[in-house]
């Protein structure tokens, strides 16, 4: 079999094949994709029945609090968070203006640290460097197939188009991660 594939010598002696460096762009979009589809499972999971159209809302930009937060911990990222990063974060929000801000900006804080942790500081990038719709878009088959539905539209809540979206659905979709809206 070896030598009918044109190679020469003994197969237990060919070198092993030399893999080309990792694509992190690629690896991340697949990660998107797979995060996004385990997201959409669970969501249809607990959607009430009767829904008859399905949207997936993606955003391109986090709201004005979390772009000054991803900010400030980049300012304090160096090869790792400093030991005292938490205390210096409390004293940052002190001067935010109330109090349930302050709350969702120390959570934001501490998940996106556990995530540089895991993926590196472009975990606090201020947008991603890949286009959440296209991948949705050009996977739409599949996510359909997946989670048994006929029809799904893909609303970018950047453009006019997500104008219909209520608020408090509008208000869970981040960028990197896409929502399931029922309607």
């Amino acid at each position: 079999l070896w030598k009918g594939t044109g190679k020469d010598g003994y197969a237990v002696k060919a070198p092993w094949p030399v893999a080309d460096d990792e694509d992190k762009i690629l690896t991340r979009q697949a990660k998107f994709l797979r995060d996004s589809l385990k997201f959409f499972r669970a969501q249809a999971g607990k959607a009430k029945k009767g829904w008859n159209q399905v949207s997936v809302l993606v955003i391109d930009s986090y709201p004005d609090w979390k772009v000054n937060t991803l900010k400030f911990m980049q300012e304090q990222y160096d090869d790792g968070f400093p030991a005292d990063f938490m205390k210096k974060l409390k004293s940052w929000t002190s001067g935010l203006p109330d109090k349930k801000l302050i709350k969702f900006t120390m959570q934001f804080a501490s998940f996106t640290k556990k995530e540089v942790e895991d993926v590196g500081p472009t975990a606090m990038d201020l947008s991603l460097p890949f286009d959440q719709k296209s991948i949705i878009d050009e996977s739409a088959n599949y996510i359909k197939s997946q989670l048994n539905l006929e029809q799904i539209d893909v609303i970018k809540l950047d453009d006019a188009g997500g104008a219909d979206v209520p608020d408090r659905i509008r208000d869970n979709v981040v960028p990197g991660k896409a929502y399931l809206w029922f309607r």
